[in-house]
C-alpha cells in the first residue's frame, strides 16, 4: 500500500499558507506548527525512500524466483525471453 506523501505535503503547504495569512495567530504558534510540518515532511521523504526500497526488494526476489524456476525446468528449456513472458509469480 502506497502512502500518498505528496498529497499530504501539499495539504500541509496549504495549511501553512492559511496559518501565516491569519494575522490573529501569535508568531510562536505559527513557528511551532511550521516546525512540526517540517518534521512531517522529512518523515514523508523517508517513507517514500522506504517504499522505493520495498519495491526494489520485491522485484529482486521475484527475479530470483523466476530464474530459479527457469533453471529447474528440464532440458530442452524454452527461450529465456519466452519463459519470462509466461512466468507467473505465485
Amino acid at each position: 500500500m502506497e502512502i500518498m506523501t505528496n498529497k499530504i505535503n501539499n495539504e500541509l503547504d496549504n495549511l501553512a499558507d492559511t496559518l501565516i495569512a491569519d494575522e490573529s495567530q501569535p508568531a510562536s504558534r505559527i513557528k511551532t506548527v511550521i516546525d512540526a510540518m517540517d518534521v512531517i515532511k522529512a518523515q514523508s521523504l523517508e517513507i517514500r525512500e522506504l517504499q522505493a526500497v520495498i519495491v526494489r526488494l520485491r522485484d529482486e526476489a521475484s527475479a530470483k524466483r523466476r530464474m530459479s524456476d527457469f533453471r529447474s525446468l528440464s532440458e530442452p528449456r524454452p527461450v529465456w525471453e519466452q519463459f519470462k513472458k509466461t512466468w507467473k509469480d505465485s
